[in-house]
């Protein structure tokens, strides 16, 4: 097969995408030149039927049908074509649709005046279009092939003032001249082998930098992938050391709230139980982040049964103590868990996903505030809403809170604690599960000094 691939597109999907995507675009223009072609006989064989023989119309509806016959096969044989560079390829098929069309200009050209045919500009249509595709050497092959061809054209058209050969000018379209001019024959050929041959070396020149800095581009994303995993494994590597010291408090902690060192007194015994609690909560932190950074290493997504209740249940229970002390009241609508039954999804990690979102709403609620949290099926998907009274989020800021570390600027004026890593870890699990999430601000219980925000999470049943 005639390799026609640069080396540097051989692995480069982006390149190839864009091939497909102008063969399909090509294809789909031919059709409309082939109406405006039709159009064309149509017109002037009814208002110029004088100027034009029976012959040059029966050749000029061949060449349309020629070109609609071939363009249904290319059509047909579109979505077959395979990536393959070292096979027939897509890259290969374009080359294929411009033989063909400037194989099929030619003939129009010369049917319809030679030279002096207005189509003849469409050969620099084409060879522009080649150009953003097929690679230089091929394009200039193109090139030498079309301006020969139409030197051809050029030297049967001089034949036509001898009456060596039929002359198919169309006379009451162009005007030209009945005295034999090779002045004007040769000034025509210089003219359009120069247009063309510039307009190739114009076209290339632009198609191949355009790629080169695709190719840069894709380097530096490749390279900005590379570190991000190196980060992720870092941030795991870190994470891990932390955890085992932690885990060794732990067991120190259960050893002697066991009494396996000896008897405590209850005072002290309440303290270590609260104690453990927290290394706990601490523990489960520290595998939540872990999680975080294998899905973002791996995209590694679980999927399992889950009890929709039983995750919001914890959450709750996790951030009952927080919100008893600024007398925040959290209240889950009570919904039939049978309507989400066939829910399925990663349990840890959508339990971090709305443990997040409650966290915010109590965090940034003001005391003795109210967090609502109800969730509802609509068809295949569950819509799952946790609205609160509190500090709220500004209109103008609100496409941006699930942006890595941003804050609003509301929340900050307020010195209250975070990274701004919630929401973009949350919306980061909503897409993972094929998701989506919506936030408004004021929340439906919201007021007028308490807007307050509302977070919407729509997860479909069947992940």
């Amino acid at each position: 097969m005639f390799r026609i691939v640069p080396e540097w597109a051989y692995n480069y999907q982006g390149f190839w995408d864009a091939v497909k995507f102008r063969n399909i675009w090509f294809i789909k223009l031919r059709y409309f030149a082939v109406f405006l072609l039709f159009c064309f006989l149509t017109i002037i064989s009814y208002y110029f039927s004088n100027s034009i023989s029976s012959y040059q119309k029966s050749f000029i509806l061949k060449i349309i049908l020629a070109i609609l016959f071939y363009n249904v096969i290319l059509h047909y044989f579109s979505d077959k074509i395979k990536s393959k560079p070292k096979r027939f390829n897509c890259l290969h098929y374009s080359l294929l649709q411009m033989v063909l069309d400037l194989a099929a200009l030619l003939s129009l050209v010369y049917i319809t005046g030679g030279i002096e045919s207005p189509f003849y500009l469409f050969f620099i249509f084409h060879m522009i279009i080649g150009s953003l595709i097929l690679p230089g050497r091929v394009v200039y092959l193109l090139a030498l092939g079309v301006i020969s061809g139409y030197s051809l054209m050029a030297f049967l058209q001089f034949l036509q003032f001898f009456n060596f050969i039929e002359s198919h000018l169309i006379s009451e379209l162009i005007q030209y001249s009945k005295t034999p001019n090779i002045l004007y024959i040769s000034y025509e050929l210089i003219i359009f082998s120069f247009m063309i041959i510039t307009s190739v070396f114009l076209a290339n020149h632009i198609a191949h930098n355009l790629y080169k800095r695709e190719m840069e581009l894709k380097h530096a994303l490749d390279l900005i992938k590379e570190n991000e995993i190196a980060k992720q494994k870092y941030i795991m590597g870190l994470v891990h050391e932390i955890k085992t010291p932690i885990s060794a408090v732990r067991t120190m902690l259960d050893l002697i709230i066991e009494n396996f060192l000896g008897p405590v007194s209850d005072e002290v015994g309440k303290k270590l139980l609260q104690s453990r609690k927290r290394t706990n909560e601490t523990i489960s932190l520290i595998n939540n982040v872990l999680r975080i950074s294998k899905l973002k290493l791996l995209e590694d997504v679980s999927k399992e049964n889950l009890f929709l209740k039983e995750l919001i249940d914890n959450v709750i229970e996790i951030i009952g103590p927080e919100a008893s002390e600024k007398n925040i009241k959290i209240s889950l609508i009570e919904f039939d868990e049978k309507e989400f039954s066939e829910l399925t999804g990663d349990k840890i990690l959508l339990e971090l996903a709305i443990s997040n979102l409650v966290n915010n709403a109590v965090k940034y609620g003001n005391d003795n505030g109210r967090v609502i949290i109800d969730a509802s099926r609509n068809g295949d998907f569950i819509n799952l809403n946790v609205a609160d009274d509190g500090v709220g989020i500004p209109g103008d800021e609100i496409h941006n809170i699930f942006n890595q570390f941003y804050r609003a600027s509301n929340i900050k004026k307020k010195n209250k604690e975070g990274a701004g890593m919630g929401l973009s870890v949350v919306s980061e699990i909503i897409k993972r599960h094929g998701g989506e999430i919506k936030v408004v601000s004021p929340s439906k219980i919201g007021n007028t000094d308490s807007p307050g925000t509302q977070f919407t999470v729509i997860l479909p049943i069947h992940f």
